[in-house]
């Protein structure tokens, strides 16, 4: 039987050494995708004669940009959570999987407003249940549907811990969020490698 993680504390506890240990590389990693957000604004105020052709091309390069840098910053944690001590260079060695990833992450979307919007419950249900599909892409597991899948197995018998975790997470961040952003250097590396943890132990057992 599946051992289900004991509590929040026991990921904080796994988290929190490491993001004070490597606080520069996630910042760096930060840094680098807020560095293609104002890459992408020069872009769209330089080319604004350009109509949307090219707002909507710029728009779509980032979002893919960004989620190959995603799946870069997960494999680092995951790397952390293994015991190996990743670099900067790691983030940029996932950017073939933005395109997928991203698709993941508007499939997700989708499923979850929807639910939200039909009766609630199902749509927190959906959020739950693949919250992982990141993770297990990142872990090796280059298809977006068979992602899905796993993170559906993974997180039987958790539901109600992933739910309290990502409900926490929520809060964190949203208060990270209000401290004119700078809290977000602090919370989203935090958030990850939380997730992480959590992710490994399911995986292990």
């Amino acid at each position: 039987m599946k051992r289900i993680p004991r509590s929040i504390r026991q990921a904080f506890n796994f988290a929190w050494p490491i993001f004070k240990k490597r606080f520069g590389l996630f910042t760096a990693v930060l840094l680098t995708i807020f560095g293609a957000w104002v890459a992408l604004e020069i872009v769209v105020i330089a080319g604004q004669r350009l109509g949307i052709v090219l707002w909507a091309v710029a728009h779509i390069a980032f979002l893919i940009f960004v989620a190959g840098l995603a799946v870069g910053f997960f494999q680092i944690c995951l790397a952390f959570c293994d015991g190996r001590e990743p670099t900067f260079a790691d983030i940029f060695t996932h950017l073939a999987l933005g395109p997928k990833f991203l698709a993941g992450q508007i499939i997700y979307l989708l499923m979850v407003v929807i639910g939200l919007l039909l009766l609630f419950v199902p749509g927190v249900y959906i959020g739950v249940r693949y919250a992982l599909f990141g993770f297990c892409m990142a872990d090796g597991e280059t298809s977006v549907v068979r992602s899905f899948r796993q993170s559906a197995i993974l997180s039987m018998g958790a539901k109600t811990y992933l739910l309290w975790t990502l409900l926490v997470l929520l809060v964190v961040n949203v208060i990270g969020a209000s401290l004119l952003g700078l809290g977000l250097f602090i919370t989203v590396p935090m958030s990850v490698l939380m997730m992480t943890a959590i992710f490994r132990q399911l995986k292990t057992f």
